[in-house]
């Protein structure tokens, strides 16, 4: 098949949310969840002016937080699951400034994972999908925070080798190139969002 055109990319994005968003919300209800799923048309060479093939191109789990800086951030991050925990524990202890700078309003988005079907890598088609999602679901967040590091799976170097490492510092180096900054450990903050989609 030929290469995927990037102008045919297909969002499909489903949000799972029990009542109505707000402040006095029960904590472990609070974060939005948010599942997208990209597909893309693909021609053959051989296939002259037909329709083309649809395929999956891959998908994005994300959890947008409604007005994060003036509520218990970690209380209602803690309350969602342990890799939340670990973002709200990040962001109270070690940069309680990110969240200082959320204190006038505006929402957290979380980059729960972002995967690329492996044969679309390699031409950051993950920053043409994230540009996206900040377009549609992030266009309040003034703060997102994804984790730079590979998801194992099976047959994947396992962590701590020299080969995981080298992927953590590409993927690391990727996203640097979409405009995130170090914020504490695998974690990188963006929250110059204007000057990414532009």
């Amino acid at each position: 098949m030929a290469d995927l055109v990037p102008e045919y990319l297909t969002f499909d994005y489903s949000c799972q949310f029990r009542g109505v968003p707000g402040a006095r919300h029960d904590p472990e209800g609070y974060p939005v969840s948010w599942t997208v799923t990209v597909k893309g048309t693909v021609w053959d060479e051989e296939d002259d002016g037909g329709d083309g093939a649809e395929v999956t191109v891959g998908d994005a789990r994300l959890y947008l937080v409604p007005d994060a800086g003036i509520i218990d951030l970690f209380l209602t991050l803690d309350a969602v699951d342990q890799e939340l925990a670990n973002v709200g524990e990040m962001l109270s202890l070690k940069r309680p400034d990110l969240i200082e700078d959320m204190a006038l309003g505006g929402d957290l988005l979380i980059v729960s994972s972002l995967w690329i079907e492996p044969k679309f890598r390699g031409n950051r088609l993950g920053h043409a999908i994230l540009k996206a999602i900040l377009c549609t679901v992030g266009r309040s967040a003034v703060t997102v925070i994804l984790q730079a590091s590979p998801i194992l799976a099976d047959g994947d170097p396992e962590e701590g080798t020299p080969e995981h490492e080298a992927a953590r510092a590409a993927l690391r180096r990727y996203w640097e190139r979409f405009g995130f900054q170090p914020a504490s450990g695998d974690y990188l903050v963006l929250d110059h969002m204007a000057d990414v989609l532009d």
